[in-house]
């Protein structure tokens, strides 16, 4: 019987003409049998990221926000938000909305950005020294959002009160937390909050090697994910390299056809659907 592998596929909104992309790539790999799909949060391009990426992007949130009205099955994540560009109270607003806007579809990485340029272009220099801790606060004030009710806080970063939030997300308690990053500090985050690990381009002998090492932090099973990058000339092997991922103990493997046209993205899905899910 042919194996069932859950297959997530990058959305191209970092390229030229990704407005194209995002209108109508997201319902194809549904259709192609793709089980979840993601974008990637920058906001502006900065040298640190040539010649992987230049200085295209559409804002990863409000393109969620379109995929959730253009699909209907697929899971929808974002992978990763990069969480100190954005006020946690805002960001916990617009993922609340998503998320309902989806009937519950939304799955959220989190991660700390490493851009001290863009931090600076967003208005919250100020965090870049302390990003791992402002991180792990917003996501503090966000969980309390997505409670209900009254909010407030008062923290190094952050500070509010007599604020109520109303609604609260499809999902309860809130969308799943996928926690990016293979660092001590990440992966003590992970420890605490993820309801997944999702780390960028390991092997999988290194997501096996890592989980364990998680699971054992954790004192509980985390469960895996990873996000790998694929060529075309990688496709015709994509089913065995799938494999080897869901044996090392990855619930999902997420592939991203990275630097490339929009229109090669897709007919690198298509071909990839035939071998992945035959």
């Amino acid at each position: 019987m042919p194996r069932t592998r859950p297959v997530g596929i990058v959305v191209p909104n970092t390229e030229p003409d990704a407005e194209k992309a995002v209108r109508t790539f997201p319902r194809a790999a549904e259709e192609l049998g793709f089980s979840s799909l993601w974008v990637t949060d920058h906001v502006v391009g900065v040298r640190g990221m040539a010649p992987v990426h230049g200085p295209f992007w559409l804002d990863a949130v409000t393109c969620l926000a379109h995929l959730a009205a253009t699909t209907s099955v697929a899971r929808l994540g974002i992978g990763v938000l990069v969480v100190p560009y954005r006020n946690p109270v805002l960001t916990a607003k617009m993922l609340t909305t998503i998320d309902l806007l989806s009937d519950g579809r939304l799955d959220i990485g989190v991660g700390t950005g490493w851009s001290r340029t863009e931090y600076r272009a967003l208005g919250v220099r100020h965090l870049f020294e302390g990003r791992g801790r402002a991180t792990d606060e917003a996501l503090e004030v966000m969980r309390k959002c997505w409670r209900g009710g009254a909010v407030e806080h008062d923290g190094e970063f952050f500070s509010f009160e007599h604020i109520a939030f109303e609604p609260t997300p499809a999902q309860k308690p809130h969308p799943p937390l996928w926690i990016g990053g293979q660092s001590g500090p990440a992966l003590r985050r992970a420890a605490r909050l993820a309801d997944t690990w999702h780390p960028h381009d390991l092997s999988p002998e290194e997501v096996r090697a890592t989980g364990d090492r998680l699971d054992e932090l954790a004192c509980r099973a985390v469960p895996r994910s990873v996000r790998i990058h694929a060529t075309a000339d990688d496709i015709p092997a994509l089913a065995d390299v799938v494999d080897s991922y869901l044996d090392a103990g990855c619930r999902q493997v997420v592939i991203e056809f990275r630097s490339v046209p929009v229109e090669t993205t897709h007919e690198c899905a298509e071909k990839a659907a035939a071998v992945l899910f035959a």
